[in-house]
């Protein structure tokens, strides 16, 4: 494997010397079903958020590891539904799944979850190896979770924010060459407080 990583520095280190430490996450793009209101959603209500990464420069030969998303505290929970699919450049498999938390053993660790992140050699933890290879060609990555706003009555905040980062950074290889990694502000609003209305009192 790690001969498979020199051949791609070879082939990128022209562009790499021009875009030594750049963001290499592709254009982004996403869903909200059902949009906001206002900027706000209920208390309780289910929210589907599907989020795209059209390409990923494999600058430096950094593959792509993996989505990570930071949820406001408005958020009660977060549930996967569809994970993206596998680009297989590399030729050697591996999967995409999601996890709570992943410690990258590239230097130094860094910690990211919860999200979807790519399992190259299939052991349940996607810090521990590279991530995947779209090879000389072009791949885009889509996943889907719900979220769901917690059940309170207080205006607490529902930012979203999802990052795209690399296997030089989250996984196991020792390149800094794209560890620039944005958090792309999906939703930046807060849960609807609608105040109860109470009618007349009647004494008897």
């Amino acid at each position: 494997m790690q001969l498979i990583k020199k051949i791609f520095y070879i082939l990128s280190f022209v562009y790499y010397t021009y875009q030594v430490n750049a963001q290499c996450a592709g254009t982004q793009t996403f869903t909200l079903t059902p949009a906001p209101v206002n900027n706000t959603y209920n208390a309780g209500q289910i929210v589907t958020l599907c989020y795209t990464l059209s390409s990923f420069t494999q600058t430096n030969s950094n593959w792509f590891e993996g989505f990570d998303l930071n949820l406001g505290p408005g958020w009660a929970s977060s549930t996967p539904l569809t994970a993206p699919a596998n680009c297989g450049g590399n030729g050697t498999g591996g999967q995409w799944i999601w996890l709570t938390s992943v410690t990258s053993t590239a230097n130094p660790p860094q910690i990211v979850g919860p999200g979807y992140f790519f399992d190259l050699n299939v052991d349940g933890n996607a810090g521990n190896d590279f991530g995947d290879s779209q090879g000389t060609g072009s791949c885009s990555w889509t996943f889907c979770v719900r979220l769901t706003v917690a059940n309170v009555c207080t205006p607490q905040n529902l930012q979203i924010q999802v990052t795209a980062g690399p296997d030089g950074l989250w996984g196991s290889y020792n390149s800094s060459a794209c560890d620039a990694v944005t958090p792309n502000t999906v939703f930046n609003g807060t849960i609807n407080v609608t105040p109860i209305t109470l009618g007349s009192i009647n004494h008897n």
